[in-house]
């Protein structure tokens, strides 16, 4: 975490309206999910505005103690009540609400509070969209699009292998963003075509990745890697910084106007693209599940939607009386 996020975090926390007990209880909570835990830097400051706006909203409700390590159920029920009336969406209130669970989850065990009084609160029910993604026809034009920027004179050599990079581990092993920012030369096995990954929750799983990535990897540490010793990351700026998840994006817009992709695909999308892919060509939902760090299977089955064509081949070549 940079030193400016660093801040950010600690501001969300001295801002709060508790008590020092109550800004001690969240500085470990903190703590723990960012040393333990090991989340990102993004689910680390979502957890810290959600338990800040948690602590304004008690200290403007009159029936509020004053401790916000001992608050009822009554408290939370008339919290989400808020939040719902708020124009928030569904999503939102969920990722709010499940924060503060882990929250006082945390406190519960470190005996610092006696309830959780999130625990059986009834939440709205989600609205189940199904995943954007690119089809595989659509995948082949956005992973030539670097290359054929750098054929074109428009983007250095090192750059555009790079930035192939990034694509072909986006997709050929389905990386979240934050993930593939974070990987480092001791992460990947180039006997095998695997890379270890640290996820969410600190999960651990193992990632095959293609012929293409694995050919970019050692090209790319041969040619271009200023630092190529274990710790070191893979993936850096020109700047010889780390990469980071905003630049990625960024140059992902841009190769999606070119190739007159839909604008919408986002790096999560990509993932979203290999999972469905991978799904659609017969893969196993549990070795999916494996494959993307999902702690539920119930997370993986959104990439169940099959076309209506696969459904009906299916049938015909399985049902008896088809």
């Amino acid at each position: 975490m940079s030193e400016g996020e660093s801040k950010q975090t600690k501001n969300h926390v001295e801002n709060c309206c508790c008590d020092i007990g109550g800004k001690e209880a969240i500085d470990k909570f903190l703590d723990w999910i960012k040393t333990q835990r090991r989340y990102s830097v993004n689910t680390l400051d979502s957890y810290s505005r959600s338990v800040r706006h948690w602590c304004a909203w008690l200290n403007d409700n009159e029936f509020f103690s004053g401790d916000i390590r001992s608050v009822g159920k009554a408290l939370a029920k008339n919290y989400l009540a808020y939040l719902s009336n708020s124009g928030k969406s569904r999503r939102s209130i969920h990722n709010r609400i499940s924060a503060l669970r882990s929250f006082y989850k945390f406190l519960i065990r470190e005996n610092i509070a006696g309830e959780n009084p999130f625990e059986t609160l009834k939440l709205p029910k989600l609205e189940k969209g199904l995943p954007v993604f690119l089809n595989v026809e659509q995948m082949p034009k956005l992973l030539s699009e670097p290359k054929q920027l750098e054929d074109d004179g428009k983007l250095s050599d090192r750059e555009a292998m790079c930035d192939s990079l990034c694509l072909e581990l986006l997709y050929g092993a389905g990386f979240r963003v934050s993930e593939l920012c974070s990987l480092k030369w001791e992460n990947i096995d180039f006997t095998n075509g695997v890379a270890r990954i640290t996820g969410k929750g600190a999960k651990v799983r193992f990632c095959p990745f293609g012929e293409q990535a694995l050919k970019l990897l050692k090209l790319w540490r041969q040619s271009y890697a200023k630092d190529t010793s274990p710790k070191a990351y893979i993936l850096t700026t020109p700047r010889g910084t780390p990469m980071y998840p905003r630049r990625i994006q960024r140059r992902l817009h841009e190769y999606l106007l070119r190739a007159n992709l839909p604008i919408n695909i986002t790096p999560h999308k990509i993932r979203h693209s290999y999972a469905t892919h991978l799904l659609n060509a017969g893969m196993d939902l549990r070795v999916l599940q494996e494959l993307l760090g999902h702690a539920s299977l119930s997370s993986t089955q959104i990439y169940t939607h099959l076309d209506m064509r696969q459904l009906k081949q299916t049938y015909l070549k399985a049902h008896p009386r088809a």
